[in-house]
């Protein structure tokens, strides 16, 4: 009987548990300790004056926050240990004959082993020592490299929208992101990349619970900063029992009650007009913005000593306007109109937790938490907005216990999240400009504005998670083994009918779609003196293109949450053992082992395709009926495993080891430590793969487009192609049918009047694609993907890992000041890449007859008998690609010739290796980057530290690093898709990601002054990122006309296929670190003298062959093209990220009185307090056919840097997306909070 790969594992692990379980049972002379998702211990040596170890001391670890105690005795190592603990403060009581008592406080941080090493002295048992160990402490235990931000960092520091990620970077080498550059999904989210990595694949843990979103990455709800204790930041060699990632991972701590009473209600109000913060000196450019949030927190004692409450909530509230700035000269009427958009926010988010110190010893908890939010995204600006609403319910409980001397902690989880995104210019009315109501028909102008409808919407996600987890430990000599798993059920699901909204497209670049006569007799802007009104998008234009959707969005013939089709599942399974040896107490060594694995998230569930499942019409020699079992995917790269079912890896084992050593009085440590550690693979990777992998029938989505140029629109479903339209929008034959409209007459109309006729072709479409019909994504099927592979998985498929080193020391310069310096290294394989196998385009695929077809075609149509008749008669090398003088992509779309059902010979010239397939576009484990850093962290917390200073806290962080990689997805390398720089050699082009900031300086601080306020101060100063320096891929002939197609012959310099090839001599992120400054002129000046006007490896295919002379391509434009020089004497600088943040409290103390701890408090204050200006990157150098108003406002590097305002109001930052504001112009907040 065939044991399935699942059950096995399971199996394996069960047996490991009940194995483990069963030899700490036996084990009579051990005591436990563990560190949970949830919390930390306290672990340390008894010794006496002289280090000698003391067996049988009597400690005593006491809380009396909540009146727990638990007595321990020190083993023959000298050795004790206890934990899971909850954060807080303790007492260390230790008793040992013949010695005086000590009694030491410390301070418990989720997900670190806090010293308890103690040296009595010898003396009567009547006298006792009292020492602080202080809130900031070395870490003497552990081997990896993390961060604590406690709950007096949450309190006090200012944090812009009391966003909880935001002061994550205070930590080095961390950078807050917008979670709408993510997925609309994320619209008024953040997320925090870490290490030089997009926050993707952070791993986010709330009260040991995974709150990470599995479909495109950070987290699912906005956590409530009120309700958080503290939480770790791990950034290299996380501990063994962690949660799969090879980035960071962020342990969040939920507030629990004690025996006292307390809670908190706090107000904060902003306001744009009251921060006095113009952009770039001018106070009428800020666009209008409120927020409101308020809420409250209340914790104590259900019974005292025993059953604890701790629960709460906050909601914002806010109003903003986004300015739409002048992106198109011809529509400022309706810029002056609706010059700003509304960008409402609201976000409620509750969390509750009952903490229990039952019978036995056992500590029982739950936590519940609820969010609430809805906000609008932007998704087509200006106008073209959508709505994003989500509900997330959340539940965790568990349990700490001891039995026969091993402690255990268990874990149980559920949470859903809930996502739908709907057409947000419905919801706002007429304070946006939607065409679409005056024409009573749904769709989306895009292109040159883009106002209506959304074709994002509509869209709904769904996941949920089942989770257990176990974490155990047992001790004995001197070693702490610990060890544990998890299992989750992880769901995903939903769909995404994308362009359900048509697009109607209006493009003013192209003077052709000008109408000669306005259709309308009151058009936006009036009529001028030509009858013309080119102010107004409906009806002063002509449609330049229609793409329709078929109303249908899932991407897995799977059912589930309560739809036919759109669901994947997981398990994530995963079991650890490790051991930490403490061989002296100066030194520790630290071993395991984890396993994980996360099943499905490639679509291994589907068989491969094979070449029987292939239309007849699309089958070839070896690709047939009589060959029905051979596997498809084969043919796109023989030799790579390409045609074996997607791998299932379940061999992820990632062993880590190190050390720390800590000598003489422990006040520093030396530490080193190395691991792997794996990473999963998002949902929306594998949705997006999967459809052209099955012939299952179910509602997937598709669409269809038709430029003004085109003589026949193509829908999937449709057996033939589309030629014209009847009044009623049915498909008719031009010249045949009476009442039939040509395409030629359609886009003849004005865009009014057009997009009404074609929006009745589009509500059939949707009409006759709601029945079920074959999946029309199919690699195998003549109306599917026909051939052409797009980004699928295939055989190969392994799991993303790490390699982490660390080594640094720690120094505690004072009780209370303690530095850290780490040098961190991460280097990251198996990334998925995107690699064309068939290498399509690629100048060595040359198809010598299809190019020979492609220049007698394009002569025919220019008139011309030769290349030279053509070139006089105006033609470029445009016309000649527009016959298929060109690689696959461009001129088939990647499809086969096959899929037009004409021969190879008249296909493309570039067609790749085999022309029998497409595009060979799967997603293989080629991809790597590398992280090196060196990090230093100046850690401060001490009580009266100076003169006139009551209390104060302080973190310094510096961050130098470099971050490479060779795909060109840079930091969001996990995201799959994206391609790498050289598709024949992929690891051959290395260079700095988008995330590289060179040096990062982060200044946290909150001080009370003795009779005055207290005083927080946060500043952020990171350097420039970099920027590709690429070749253009269009131009100007020399006989004037402009080229914009066949990139080969422009800009692949590697002969790859690919175009917009790095400029010679660079690497990808050059610029602003080899070459910066007047460097870029000279850049530019070396290629327009030695490298603009030659033949590209596919050119010099052609020559080889006698096809086409490097004359004759010269003068068609199919040469490298030349690049503008410098307009301005210094080039345009990428911007440097600038903040500082500040905060004013004034605590009045006189309502305590009344009650123990009331405190009123009120405060002010100022984000970006100097307003600083912060702009958005800017990239891309411009060609000789960019326009000067280009030029002007697109903020090219070699473009004008002397133009005050114009592009620089354009491109800063200002207000984000739900609470990311980050480098956003000044506002003050105002609030008051009042605690018991």
């Amino acid at each position: 009987m065939r044991v399935s790969p699942f059950l096995l594992a399971a199996r394996v692990v069960c047996t490991a548990f009940a194995l483990i379980l069963a030899t700490t049972f036996i084990q009579q002379s051990a005591h436990g300790q563990a560190i949970s998702m949830t919390g930390g211990s306290i672990q340390g040596t008894v010794t006496d004056p002289n280090g000698a170890i003391l067996q049988g001391a009597k400690i005593t670890i006491a809380s009396e926050e909540t009146g727990y105690s638990k007595a321990l005795t020190s083993d023959s190592a000298g050795f004790y240990s206890l934990g899971p603990l909850n954060p807080g403060r303790y007492t260390i009581t230790v008793d040992a004959p013949g010695f005086q008592q000590m009694v030491v406080k410390t301070t418990v941080s989720v997900g670190v082993v806090s010293s308890g090493n103690v040296k009595l002295q010898v003396g009567g048992s009547g006298v006792t020592i009292e020492v602080s160990a202080g809130d900031v402490q070395i870490n003497t235990e552990q081997i990896g490299v993390a961060g604590t931000v406690s709950q007096e960092q949450i309190d006090t520091l200012p944090i812009n929208g009391r966003n909880i990620l935001d002061i994550a970077q205070i930590q080095p080498g961390v950078v807050l992101q917008s979670g709408q550059s993510f997925d609309p999904t994320k619209t008024g989210y953040s997320a925090i990349g870490v290490n030089g990595q997009n926050g993707r694949t952070t791993r986010i843990l709330l009260d040991g619970q995974d709150i990470s979103d599995e479909t495109v990455g950070t987290l699912l709800f906005n956590v409530p900063s009120g309700g958080i204790g503290e939480f770790q930041l791990n950034r290299s060699t996380q501990d063994v029992s962690g949660e799969v990632t090879s980035t960071g991972q962020v342990l969040m701590v939920s507030k629990s009650g004690s025996n006292r009473f307390h809670g908190n209600a706090f107000y904060l109000f902003q306001d744009a007009r009251a921060g006095f913060a113009g952009i770039n000196g001018e106070s009428g450019d800020a666009a209008p913005f409120q927020r409101n949030q308020f809420g409250g927190y209340v914790g104590g004692p259900i019974l005292k000593d025993r059953l604890f409450f701790f629960g709460g909530a906050e909601r914002n509230k806010q109003m903003d306007q986004s300015p739409v700035g002048v992106p198109n000269e011809f529509f400022t009427d309706i810029y002056n109109r609706w010059p700003q958009v509304p960008d409402p926010f609201k976000d409620t988010t509750s969390i509750g937790r009952l903490d229990w110190a039952g019978p036995w010893g056992v500590h029982f908890f739950a936590r519940a938490a609820y969010s609430n939010n809805a906000g609008f995204g932007s998704g087509q600006p200006p106008y073209g907005v959508f709505q994003n609403q989500d509900n997330v319910p959340s539940l965790v409980g568990g349990a700490d216990f001891t039995t026969h001397n091993v402690t255990h902690s268990v874990r149980f989880g559920y949470l859903k999240f809930i996502n739908n995104i709907n057409n947000g210019t419905e919801q706002l009315g007429n304070s946006i400009y939607n065409p679409s109501t005056a024409l009573g028909v749904p769709f989306e102008l895009y292109g040159s504005l883009d106002a209506g409808g959304n074709y994002l919407s509509p869209q709904n996600t769904y996941q949920s998670s089942k989770s257990f987890r176990y974490d155990g430990t047992w001790t004995k000599g001197g070693h702490n083994i610990k060890f544990g798993g998890e299992i989750s059920r992880i769901l995903e699901g939903g769909f995404a009918a994308f362009f359900d909204t048509m697009l109607s497209r209006v493009e003013t670049s192209v003077s052709s779609t000008e109408l000669a006569q306005c259709a309308s007799s009151n058009p936006i802007g009036g009529i001028d003196g030509n009858g013309q009104c080119l102010g107004d998008p409906m009806y002063g234009w002509k449609n330049y293109e229609f793409i329709l959707g078929n109303g249908n969005g899932s991407f897995s013939e799977k059912p589930g949450f309560g739809l036919p089709g759109g669901a994947f599942q997981s398990w994530r399974l995963a079991s650890y053992v490790g051991d930490t040896w403490k061989v002296r107490p100066y030194l520790t060594l630290v071993a395991g082992v984890r396993w994980s694995v996360d099943t499905d998230r490639a679509n291994q569930d589907l068989p491969t395709v094979t070449c029987g499942q292939v239309d007849a019409d699309l089958q070839f020699d070896g690709c047939d009926s009589a060959h029905a079992s051979t596997p498809l995917f084969d043919f796109f790269g023989p030799g790579l495993g390409l045609g074996k079912r997607t791998n299932q890896p379940w061999a992820n084992l990632g062993p880590q080891a190190g050390f720390a050593f800590s000598p003489g009085a422990h006040k520093y440590v030396i530490r080193g430590g190395a691991g792997i550690f794996y990473e999963s693979n998002l949902f929306n990777n594998q949705s997006n793969a999967r459809a052209q992998n099955t012939p299952a029938e179910f509602p997937g989505f598709a669409d269809g487009a038709i430029h003004y140029y085109n003589q026949t629109l193509s829908l999937p479903g449709y057996a033939i192609g589309i030629q014209g339209l009847s009044s009623g929008g049915d498909p008719c034959t031009p010249g045949t049918d009476a009442d039939c409209k040509s395409w030629a007459n359609i886009f003849n109309m004005s865009v009014a009047d057009a997009t009404l006729l074609v929006s009745k072709l589009d509500a059939k479409y949707k009409t006759a694609s709601a029945k079920p019909q074959p999946n029309t994504s199919f690699i195998g099927f003549a109306n599917g993907d026909a051939l052409q592979a797009m980004s699928a998985y295939a055989g190969p498929y392994k799991t993303p890992y790490s390699i982490q080193l660390n080594a640094g020391v720690q120094y505690e310069l004072r009780q209370g000041l303690v530095v850290n310096v780490d040098y961190i290294h991460n280097a990251t394989l198996r990334v998925p890449l995107t690699v064309d196998t068939n290498h399509t385009g690629a100048a060595r695929t040359l198809n010598k007859a299809a190019a020979a077809n492609a220049i007698a075609a394009t002569l025919d149509a220019c008139g011309a008998d030769s290349i030279d008749g053509a070139i006089a008669n105006g033609c470029t090398i445009d016309d000649f690609a527009a016959n298929g003088l060109t690689d696959g992509n461009e001129y088939l779309g990647g499809y086969p010739a096959s899929a037009y059902g004409i021969p190879a010979e008249f296909g493309s010239a570039f067609p790749g290796t085999n022309t029998n397939v497409g595009a060979g576009n799967f997603i293989l484990p080629e991809g790597k980057s590398a992280y090196d850093a060196l990090q230093v962290v100046l850690q401060q917390q001490n009580q009266h530290p100076l003169p006139g200073i009551v209390s104060s806290n302080a973190q310094i962080s510096y961050n130098f690093s470099k971050v490479t990689t060779n795909s060109k997805g840079g930091s969001n390398q996990f995201f799959g898709g994206y391609g790498a720089w050289n598709n024949d050699c992929t690891s051959c082009i290395m260079g700095r990601n988008g995330q590289d900031y060179t040096q990062m300086l982060s200044l946290a601080t909150s001080f009370t002054v003795k009779y005055g306020p207290q005083i927080s101060l946060v500043g952020h100063f990171f350097s420039a990122a970099p920027s590709d320096l690429t070749t253009p891929t269009s131009g100007i002939t020399p006989t004037g006309g402009e080229t914009t197609a066949a990139g080969i012959f422009k800009s692949d310099l590697n002969g790859d296929g690919t175009t917009g090839d790095l400029m010679p001599g660079t690497d990808p992120g050059d610029y602003m670190h080899r070459i910066k400054g007047k460097g870029l002129g000279r850049l530019i000046d070396n290629w327009n003298s030695h490298y603009a006007g030659k033949v590209t490896p596919a050119g010099q295919a052609l020559i080889d062959a006698g096809l086409i002379t490097a004359d004759q391509l010269y003068k068609l434009g199919g040469v490298t093209q030349q690049l503008l020089p410098l307009q301005s004497k210094t080039p345009i600088q990428n911007p440097a990220t600038r903040t500082f943040d500040a905060a004013f409290r004034y605590p009045i103390g006189y309502l305590k009185r009344f009650r123990e701890g009331l405190v009123l408090t009120p405060s002010v204050t100022v984000y970006n307090a100097f307003n600083m200006a912060n702009y958005g990157a800017f990239s891309g150098l411009a060609d000789t056919t960019t326009s000067q108003d280009s030029l002007q406002a697109s903020g090219y590097l070699n473009g004008y840097n002397d133009i005050p305002h114009l592009y620089q109001n354009r491109t800063l930052r200002g207000t984000g997306n739900g609470t990311y504001d980050q480098g956003g112009p000044r506002t003050m907040e105002f609030s008051l909070r009042l605690d018991f």
